[in-house]
This record gives structure tokens, sequence and C-alpha cells, in this order.
């Protein structure tokens, strides 16, 4: 199972992500939900509580996708796969962050306002810089992979 992952994320990143989905491998079932972002889904994910609302508050900080390092293949939201994927126990979530941070991934569920299921490159910034973004439309995202390590 590719879970999403390929061409449009960085090889050692894929490869962590991977790492970490096989050993999480047991009881529950986890998966990449949801990894490079378009500039569309970003917009629509920016709009929770502020231009819509279904009970479920803020979904993201980032207004478009180059503020997002799911923008540039370099994050994954990690969740659990049946029917109400974001309502896991928080042991579950926990044994991601643990996985992640084993494989040289950081895990959201420690930042001050924690993201449980959000995953990312360990070489990266919590969020993509100023010069990230302009690297980015100079040179696409393998020019920003190849920054971090991540290519």
């Amino acid at each position: 199972n590719d879970l999403g992952l390929g061409e449009l994320n960085p090889p050692q990143f894929a490869a962590a992500v991977r790492a970490m989905l096989s050993e999480l491998a047991g009881d529950r079932e986890e998966w990449a939900f949801e990894t490079l972002r378009t500039a569309e889904r970003q917009r629509f994910l920016y709009g929770f509580s502020r231009d819509y609302d279904d009970g479920r508050g803020k979904v993201t900080n980032a207004q478009t996708a180059l503020y997002s390092l799911h923008g540039y293949g370099l994050a994954v939201d990690v969740v659990e796969k049946d029917a109400t994927p974001w309502d896991a126990p928080i042991g579950f979530w926990n044994a991601i962050g643990e996985a992640a941070e084993k494989h040289g991934l950081i895990w959201g569920g420690r930042w001050r306002t924690p993201d449980l299921p959000h995953v990312q490159w360990g070489k990266c910034p919590k969020s993509p810089s100023v010069g990230d973004r302009a690297l980015f439309e100079s040179g696409g995202m393998a020019a920003v992979w190849q920054k971090y390590g991540a290519a």
C-alpha cells in the first residue's frame, strides 16, 4: 500500500513515513489521509470557522498552500482508518507521535496548539519561511526538498 506517498513527496520523507506506518501496524489501522495539498484544498480547509463551520473549528492557520508544509509534499496527516478518523483515543495519537519521532519526523501533537494527525519531515521548521516560498517559486518543490535533505 503506497498510502498516497509517491513522486509528489520527497523520497526520504516518504520512506520515513512508510517506516513509521509499518511500525504502527497493529490493532488500529492508521493511514496517510492527506499529504500534498493543492492551493484549492488549502483554501477550503482554511475556511473552516472563518467562512463556514461544521463544528470542528479551525482546521489550519495556513491561508495558502505555500504557508503549510503540506503544500511542499513535506507533511502528512495520519488518521485512523474508520468512520470517525479524527476521534481516536489519545493512545492512538501518542503512538503516532512516538513512531514519527523514532523515524526522524516531527509530530504536531507536541506543538503549543496540538495538531495530532500532523507529521512532517524532521529537518524542516514548523512552517515554511519566506526563503522557502521564494525557493519554491524559483525552483519548485524539488528545490525545497533538496534544501532540507529530503530529496
